[in-house]
């Protein structure tokens, strides 16, 4: 006959021992060793290290110095628990965290003056804001909608839209 005072010890060891084994999984990950980060985003150079997001602009010394040896800037910023999963973000300037989580797929982004850009890939406006960071005449505005509660200025409101849904 088995007893309850009896089970309630083999339960906890059980409970114990899963839990166990599941830190010892995630600490034998390849994101906890330097490998290819599962982050990146047009326009910026990232890697998982201890569990933190390092983000760098692509062509940025800092960038280029982490892709060429991992090497990490002493001097930095952190955002703890902004990326994504609730990583904690580490970069040269805030300015680059703010970029990084603001670029999303298919879209040219740019912050000026506290407010977001955004613009599809691909079109004739997103040429220009890239070749020359002209932004046209005729837009649209949406205060507060972004991330952060940043207001979104994009040359029309379907984009808006688009952007706002994207992950």
């Amino acid at each position: 006959m088995i007893r309850f005072k009896n089970i309630v010890p083999l339960v906890m060891l059980v409970l114990v021992a899963v839990v166990t084994i599941g830190c010892a999984a995630k600490d034998l990950s390849a994101a906890n060793h330097g490998a290819t980060s599962n982050y990146d985003r047009p326009g910026f150079i990232t890697g998982v290290e201890d569990g933190r997001l390092w983000v760098f602009l692509a062509g940025s010394k800092e960038g280029q110095a982490y892709a060429a040896t991992k090497s990490k800037p002493a001097k930095h910023v952190v955002r703890p628990g902004a990326g994504p999963n609730g990583m904690t973000i580490r970069a040269p300037e805030f300015d680059v965290i703010d970029a990084y989580l603001m670029a999303k797929p298919g879209f040219v982004t740019g912050i000026e003056d506290g407010r977001l850009w955004v613009f599809k890939e691909g079109t004739k406006e997103a040429d220009a804001y890239i070749a020359s960071k002209s932004k046209p005449a005729k837009h649209v505005v949406r205060p507060g909608a972004g991330p952060n509660g940043i207001t979104i200025r994009a040359p029309e409101f379907d984009t808006i839209d688009a952007y706002l849904v994207t992950k």
